[in-house]
């Protein structure tokens, strides 16, 4: 079901936030984005289900910022899908994306709004903040125009026409990556902003931090997706080498370091199909450009964890964790 829309004129910018199981959270994340110094800026919050009382939050904000605040309301799909609906609806002239535990700095949206006009970039991408209980981790996006730096959608704003008929893949986990990745692909105009605009809460509830071994073969599926891609539009020779660098990074480094600390009977299994998937593709990725661009400690993590040695690289990483712990 759809509520709070209405016939609305073309914005600067719309922000898309899908909302489940985050009222502890989502009051804070609205806040940040209703007081946006950005003006002619709409915020399209869709609640995906949720069975908590982030209605209530929603709502409030959509009577206190009528002009500002549209809310949607949908079964429960997931992130991708709540993602998804808002951009059938979305107005705005660029489109950015924010989670509903995160929250942002109040000028975030008109300095990357006016980055873009000023450079005539499709995307702009600033530097993030994830927050711990104990600490905050501040990440700087440096070469911001290769393929490898796309993590998340939440620190860019996109033109909304380049966008198309790009939509996020639903079902799985990493969808950011591939949305992410498919728009890079498609300009060569990406502009950066130095500040620390996004602040990202890192909990346990988190799909990140989910215990589910077995979705991080989603990644495969969205790998596999962007290879298709580039095949699809010749981009083969101009991104193979950031292809590269993402399955090194994401797959052998990144996934089977996570499904290795987790508790699952069939986790072997998994790690087996996850390395096997890398080495069809680069059998030889120890010897090759991108491979070497990494740090020496992602290195000898990566060679471990490719030759099926990820329970020595388990006790690698535990060492260093202790190590800058002190």
């Amino acid at each position: 079901m759809v509520r709070y829309i209405e016939d609305r004129v073309s914005m600067k910018l719309s922000v898309i936030v899908p909302v489940y199981n985050v009222e502890p959270y989502l009051r804070k994340c609205l806040e940040s984005l209703a007081n946006q110094t950005l003006e002619d800026m709409e915020v399209i919050v869709v609640n995906d289900g949720s069975p908590d009382g982030s209605q209530k939050i929603i709502d409030e904000f959509t009577a206190d910022y009528p002009k500002r605040v549209i809310g949607l309301i949908k079964e429960n799909g997931g992130q991708a899908s709540a993602r998804n609906l808002a951009l059938q609806y979305a107005k705005g002239q660029y489109i950015g994306f924010v989670d509903g535990d995160d929250w942002v700095d109040t000028e975030m949206f008109e300095t990357m709004y006016n980055k873009a006009l000023s450079e005539q970039a499709d995307i702009v991408i600033c530097n993030t903040m994830d927050h711990y209980d104990d600490h905050i981790v501040y990440h700087r996006q440096s070469d911001v125009g290769k393929l490898r730096k796309c993590g998340s959608v939440c620190n860019k704003i996109f033109r909304k026409d380049m966008i198309g008929s790009v939509r996020f893949p639903e079902g799985l986990w990493y969808e950011d990556l591939c949305f992410g990745v498919k728009l890079l692909m498609q300009t060569e105009k990406i502009a950066y902003c130095e500040e620390h605009f996004y602040h990202a809460l890192n909990r346990q509830g988190s799909t990140m931090n989910n215990n589910n071994s077995k979705k991080n073969l989603d990644m495969l599926t969205v790998m596999t997706d962007i290879v298709d891609y580039m095949h699809e539009h010749n981009l083969d020779d101009k991104y193979g080498y950031d292809l590269e660098y993402m399955m090194i990074e994401h797959i052998l480094i990144t996934s089977i370091n996570r499904v290795s600390e987790q508790k699952n009977p069939d986790k072997e299994k998994i790690i087996r199909e996850l390395r096997n998937y890398v080495l069809k593709y680069y059998p030889n990725f120890q010897s090759d450009k991108a491979f070497k661009e990494f740090k020496k400690n992602q290195r000898i993590i990566a060679v471990l964890n490719g030759y099926g040695l990820h329970n020595l690289s388990k006790i690698l990483l535990f060492i260093k964790k202790k190590i800058s712990r002190g």
